[in-house]
C-alpha cells in the first residue's frame, strides 16, 4: 500500500513540475486565418528559423509566417526529458535521411547508408541533439571572414553568442565571453559519474588541462559539458525563442506544412508554395519582403533546388526550370566521430536500475536533477594532434565527449551502425543482454575530428517534394581525415589505459576489455593496436555527428563556391536568403547548434535594419 501511494505522489509531483515548466501551449493558424501576404515567410521553424521568428516580430510593423514540416514536439516527454536523447532519433520528430557512404569508409561497414539525424519539430534539430553547447573556436570565425564572409570574424560574432544566452552556470559571468540575460538558458552538467571523473582526471594524468569554459578564452582541455537545460528541462530553440512569442498577433506558426518550393518572378522570390496540414492541394502564399530559408543544410538546399536555384545540370535532370545555376548542395561538411567503448568493473557509469529508481524520479520530479536532467555526455574535450593544419595552437583538431551509460540502453547496438554476426557476437562480448550484475556497464570515449578535408554533396532524388535527397558526405575521402582521427583515437586509449581510471576499467588479460575485440580478432593480424587496425575500426566504429553544414555556403563576390553572400542574400536573386548551418564556409571546431543560433540572431538583426528605412 505504502509503495502504490508512493508512486501517485510521484505522479502527481511529476505533473505540477512539467505544467509549472511548460507554460502556455502552441496553436496553429487556421487556414481560414491564413493571410494572402506576410512580410516574411521563413521556410523551417528550427535551431535557427525559431530565432528569426521571435526576433523579427519584435518589431510591430512586421508580419511573419513560420512553416514547419513538423509538429510541435516540446509537450512530448522524451524531448522534456534530456536524458531521452539516444531515443529521439527513432520517433517521428527525426527526418530520418540516409547518406551513402558505399565504398567510402573501407570494407568493413555491414550496409551502404548512415543515418543522418535531422528534427522535424518546432525547434529544428535543438529538439532532438544532445543540447551540448559549444561555440567552436574564435579562429572559426577569423577564417571565416579571410574567406569572404565579411563581417563575420570573432569580434562581429561574440555579442551575438552572448545576446541569445542566459548563462546558468556556476563560473562568474565575467571576461566577456558569456551572457546573462537571453532566452537560451545555458548550464553545466549537474553531477559527474564516478567514471566521468575518472576520465577528466585521466585526462590531466596524462597531461591535459582541466578547462573550466571552453566557450570562453580557450578551448582546449578537458571540461564538463556545457547544456541548453533550464531547470532540467531540454532548452530547445522553440522554448527558448518562440514560445514567448507565439501571441504576437504579427507572428502565424503552422505545423505539418511541407513547402514545395520558393516562388520566384524572374530573379526575385515572391512567396512559397506547400502543402497545408492534411491536404495535398498547394497553396501559395505571398512575401512581400522576403523569403527565408532556415530548413537546415539539407533542407534548405533541397527546396532550393526544387525552386530551379541549383547547378544547372542537375536541374536539366529532373526538368526543373532553371533561375540561378549555383552549387547548391556542394561543399557538404560533417563531423564524423568514432567511438572507443569499453567495459567497467563495476556501478561506475549510469545504470537503467540507477535511473528507474524512486530517488531518481523524485529528483527529477520535485528539483530537475538527478540522471534525468543530462542526456549523459558530461564530459568533452579539445585537443591538438601532430597533423593539425595551420601554424595557429590555438585550433585544436579533435574533440571528444564521454558517455558512461549501461549498454541496455542500446546505444552500443547502434553506435556503428552494423548488423549481421558482428553484432551478435560483439554484444554478446560485452554482456548487454546479461542479468549478471557486473556486465553491460559501458564507457564510449567519442573521438571527432573536427576540420575534416573531405567534401560532399547532395543531389535531388526526384523533383518530387516527398522525397528525400540522395546525400553522399564522402567520408575518409581525403585520407588526411582518417590520420587525424586515427591519432585522436589514440588519445582516448592512453585516456583509458591510466592508473586514474584503473579502479574502473575491467580488465582481460592486464588490458581493459574493449568493445571492439570481436573485430580486432576477425579483422587484424598480429598487432591490435597497429594503425592499419586502428584504421579499420574507426572505419567501422564511426558515424556521423549530425554536424552537417555548407550546402549554401557563405562567401564572397568572386567565390564561385558560393550560394549567399556575407548578407546572406542567395547571390543574383533578391527577396531570398538562408538563414542556418548550410551557409557556413567551414564547419566550427564543435557542435554546431550554438553557432547556428548565433547565426540566426545575427541575421535578425541584418534584416531589420535593411528594411529600417522600407
Amino acid at each position: 500500500m505504502d509503495r502504490r501511494l508512493g508512486f501517485v505522489l510521484v505522479g502527481i509531483l511529476s505533473w505540477l513540475a512539467w505544467q509549472y515548466m511548460q507554460g502556455p501551449t502552441y496553436r496553429d493558424v487556421s487556414i481560414t486565418d491564413l493571410r494572402e501576404e506576410y512580410d516574411f515567410i521563413i521556410v523551417g521553424a528550427g535551431s535557427a528559423g525559431c530565432v528569426l521568428a521571435a526576433r523579427l516580430t519584435e518589431n510591430s510593423n512586421f508580419t511573419v509566417l513560420l512553416l514547419e514540416s513538423g509538429p510541435n514536439g516540446d509537450d512530448d516527454t522524451l524531448v522534456k526529458t534530456p536524458l531521452g536523447s539516444g531515443k529521439l532519433p527513432g520517433t517521428h520528430l527525426n527526418w530520418r535521411y540516409m547518406a551513402d557512404v558505399d565504398g567510402l569508409m573501407g570494407d568493413f561497414k555491414f550496409g551502404r547508408q548512415v543515418p543522418w539525424t535531422a528534427g522535424k519539430a518546432l525547434g529544428g534539430t535543438s529538439t532532438l541533439n544532445w543540447m551540448m553547447y559549444t561555440r567552436g573556436n574564435a579562429e572559426d570565425f577569423n577564417q571565416w571572414e579571410a574567406m569572404g564572409a565579411e563581417g563575420w570574424s570573432y569580434k562581429d560574432v561574440l555579442p551575438y553568442f552572448k545576446k541569445a544566452e542566459n548563462y546558468k552556470g556556476s563560473m562568474a559571468v565575467d571576461g566577456g565571453y558569456h551572457g546573462d540575460s537571453g532566452p537560451l538558458t545555458v548550464s553545466h552538467a549537474d553531477k559527474l559519474l564516478p567514471a566521468t571523473q575518472a576520465i577528466l582526471r585521466a585526462a590531466e594524468e596524462i597531461g591535459y588541462d582541466l578547462n573550466a569554459d571552453y566557450n570562453g578564452r580557450s578551448q582546449f582541455g578537458f571540461s564538463t559539458t556545457q547544456y541548453t537545460i533550464q531547470n532540467g528541462v531540454r532548452w530547445s530553440t522553440s522554448k527558448a525563442y518562440l514560445k514567448p512569442s507565439w501571441k504576437r498577433p504579427n507572428l502565424h506558426v503552422m505545423t505539418r506544412a511541407h513547402v514545395a518550393k520558393v516562388v520566384m518572378d524572374g530573379k526575385r522570390a515572391i512567396g512559397v508554395e506547400f502543402f497545408p496540414p492534411k491536404t495535398l492541394t498547394k497553396k501559395f502564399v505571398k512575401a512581400k519582403k522576403e523569403v527565408i530559408m532556415s530548413a537546415g543544410s539539407v533542407g534548405s538546399a533541397k527546396v532550393l533546388m526544387l525552386s530551379g536555384i541549383g547547378p544547372k545540370d542537375e536541374l536539366m535532370k529532373h526538368n526543373i526550370p532553371i533561375v540561378s545555376d549555383l552549387p547548391v548542395g556542394e561543399s557538404l561538411q560533417d563531423h564524423i566521430l568514432a567511438g572507443n567503448a569499453f567495459l567497467l568493473s563495476g556501478d561506475y557509469g549510469m545504470t537503467r536500475p540507477a535511473v528507474e529508481s524512486l530517488s531518481s524520479v523524485l529528483s527529477y520530479a520535485v528539483f530537475g536533477t538527478g540522471p534525468l536532467a543530462t542526456s549523459g555526455l558530461d564530459a568533452t574535450g579539445f585537443v591538438r594532434t601532430k597533423y593539425a593544419i595551420g601554424e595557429n595552437s590555438s585550433v585544436p583538431d579533435i574533440q571528444y565527449f564521454v558517455l558512461c551509460m549501461s549498454g541496455d540502453f542500446g546505444l552500443l547496438k547502434t553506435m556503428a551502425n552494423f548488423d549481421g554476426w558482428f553484432s551478435e557476437t560483439m554484444m554478446r562480448h560485452i554482456g548487454v543482454e546479461s542479468t549478471d550484475g557486473d556486465k553491460g556497464k559501458s564507457c564510449i570515449i567519442y573521438s571527432t575530428i573536427l576540420h575534416p578535408q573531405s567534401r560532399g554533396h547532395m543531389k535531388l532524388k526526384s523533383a518530387s517534394p516527398f522525397d528525400s535527397p540522395i546525400i553522399r558526405p564522402n567520408y575518409f575521402s581525403n585520407r588526411r581525415d582518417l590520420e587525424v582521427l586515427r591519432e585522436g583515437y589514440k588519445i582516448s586509449l592512453d585516456i583509458i589505459r591510466t592508473q586514474a581510471l584503473n579502479q574502473y576499467v575491467e580488465k582481460v588479460n592486464g588490458e581493459p576489455k574493449w568493445v571492439s575485440t570481436p573485430f580486432q580478432e576477425h579483422y587484424c593480424d598480429g598487432d591490435y593496436f597497429s594503425d592499419d587496425c586502428l584504421e579499420k575500426i574507426i572505419q567501422v566504429f564511426s558515424t556521423t555527428c549530425w554536424h552537417y553544414t555548407s550546402t549554401c555556403k557563405m562567401g564572397a563576390a568572386d567565390d564561385a563556391s558560393a550560394v549567399v553572400g556575407p548578407d546572406l542574400r542567395v547571390r543574383g536573386l533578391s527577396g531570398l536568403r538562408v538563414v542556418d548551418a548550410s551557409v557556413m564556409p567551414t564547419v566550427t571546431s564543435g557542435n554546431t547548434n550554438a553557432p547556428t543560433i548565433m547565426i540566426a540572431e545575427k541575421a535578425s538583426d541584418m534584416i531589420k535594419e535593411a528594411w529600417r528605412e522600407q
